[in-house]
């Protein structure tokens, strides 16, 4: 990924999308596929991981990715949201059904995923867990910033592997019950954005082998133990599967 600075971005027009960089982040690979799959041309900008990105805070007012900047229109960094912009950009191929039920169960099922409270959310307190209980006073800082800035307690950590489970049996019930009926889609016989998310959020609980997706070995390390923990149905490796060869890129570029 050829990533620009916030600095030169700021200075572009056009489309530009800071995107965490050096990792298979979720929010970030999400929010790319929205733009990918439309043919959007966009701007990668760069972003650093648990560090001050004072440059892009300078720019947007935001510190983390993805951050989705539209010539002049102000930063976006909800989920919705950019899908929303995506949509409005290139109507093709459509991400959001035009059937309202189906509709308010993708954004719904979306946020189960990528919202906060939702999935993500939840597993990154197990995962910041071993973190915030480290007595290593060199991450003391990334302590304080991660804790404050995804409102990390022992008690979030506690609560969260029931609720990941119930957002991993709910997601797999989906993919079973679509099965059945003959779509290989989350909803009806189409791409949606809801593919797109769970595709990129997947890499989470198992990422996708090392020569399509070239991630740290810590991180990586720490997914799989997610994944290992959580113990996921294989229903939902096998949909992000067929997504990756039907609808994206391999190996993955971040």
């Amino acid at each position: 990924m050829d990533y620009k600075s916030p600095a030169e971005a700021s200075q572009l027009g056009g489309l530009r999308i800071a995107l965490t960089a050096g990792v298979p982040a979720p929010w970030s690979m999400a929010a790319r596929y929205m733009f990918d799959v439309k043919g959007i041309e966009y701007i990668p900008v760069l972003q650093v991981a648990s560090e001050a990105n004072e440059e892009l805070v300078a720019w947007t007012g935001h510190r983390n990715a993805p951050v989705v900047v539209l010539d002049d229109e102000p930063p976006r960094t909800n989920w919705a949201d950019i899908i929303e912009l995506a949509e409005r950009l290139n109507p093709e191929p459509p991400l959001v059904p035009a059937d309202p039920e189906q509709r308010i169960r993708m954004f719904g099922l979306c946020n189960e995923i990528c919202g906060a409270g939702g999935y993500m959310w939840n597993a990154r307190h197990l995962m910041m867990a071993p973190l915030m209980n480290s007595s290593d006073p060199g991450l003391s800082s990334m302590r304080q910033t991660m804790g404050k800035a995804y409102g990390y307690s022992e008690q979030a950590a506690a609560a969260a592997p029931a609720l990941v489970a119930q957002v991993l049996t709910l997601l797999a019930g989906e993919l079973e019950a679509q099965q059945t009926r003959g779509s290989r889609y989350y909803l009806g016989d189409s791409l949606t954005a809801l593919d797109l998310v769970w595709a990129s959020f997947s890499n989470t609980l198992r990422p996708l082998p090392e020569e399509v997706n070239p991630m740290d070995p810590g991180i990586r390390k720490v997914y799989s133990s997610m994944g290992e923990f959580a113990k996921p149905p294989d229903i939902l490796f096998e949909h992000r599967d067929f997504i990756y060869r039907n609808h994206l890129t391999l190996p993955l570029d971040f």
